[in-house]
């Protein structure tokens, strides 16, 4: 059943509109991620794995040394209510929080779920109800890094993709992380280097439709010239 007529219209006309870059990036180690994204302008880090150890004479950026998913997602809502001075967002790399946020609740069900059949004594396998709650708690981090008014760019590592059909056969390479990932990104490139050690990417996901399609030689100048400075 339709609305009374003479409503007014609850569209509204489409305009263009600008957002900060919320940007995914993956490959191999020593392709060039953590570098990448350290050129981008006033980054806070969120460093994981101890990446950014090497880069603090060559880059002006200010670090978190992370360990577990909550002191991801406190600094990420710490972000979000109070005012700073940074412009980009670094989570370095996304794989290691998912992987903490599996710990944190692999924990929890431990201390709390004894009569599961998850539950080994002083370890614990998540069950497949579990995994609603460890994705609910990771989709809400992603929309919390969506909402920011920063560029926000995520790295994760690379690992073998595996068919479906065969035993583990390899039918290429994937990002670690959870899968859902592709869809939350406006941009998603692959790094990776070539024979003559170029540092290259592969365009899988750009809704900004400004970037190079295929495969280009990737650096930060390429994309602010094509995105913009602001």
């Amino acid at each position: 059943r339709g609305q009374p007529a003479g409503m007014a219209s609850p569209f509204q006309p489409a305009v263009a509109s600008e957002r900060r870059l919320k940007l995914f990036l993956w490959g191999d180690s020593g392709v060039g991620k953590t570098t990448l994204a350290l050129k981008f302008p006033r980054p806070a880090v969120i460093d994981m794995e101890g990446g950014t150890e090497h880069y603090g004479g060559a880059f002006a950026f200010e670090v978190l040394k992370a360990t577990t998913a909550d002191e991801v997602a406190g600094a990420v809502d710490w972000l979000l209510t109070n005012a700073h001075p940074y412009r980009t967002l670094i989570v370095d790399p996304v794989t290691l929080y998912w992987d903490a946020l599996q710990r944190k609740w692999s924990d929890i069900f431990l201390r709390r779920n004894k009569s599961s059949k998850g539950h080994h004594l002083e370890f614990y396998d998540l069950q497949p109800r579990d995994w609603m709650t460890v994705k609910a708690e990771f989709k809400d981090f992603i929309r919390k890094l969506i909402q920011l008014d920063m560029n926000v760019i995520v790295t994760a590592r690379q690992k073998a993709q595996y068919g479906d059909a065969g035993f583990m056969r390899v039918i290429g390479e994937t990002f670690d992380g959870e899968k859902s990932l592709p869809y939350l990104f406006d941009v998603i490139l692959r790094l990776y280097r070539d024979e003559s050690g170029r540092f290259l990417a592969e365009n899988i996901k750009d809704r900004t439709n400004r970037l190079p399609n295929g495969r280009f030689e990737v650096s930060y100048e390429l994309i602010e010239k094509c995105l913009g400075s602001d």
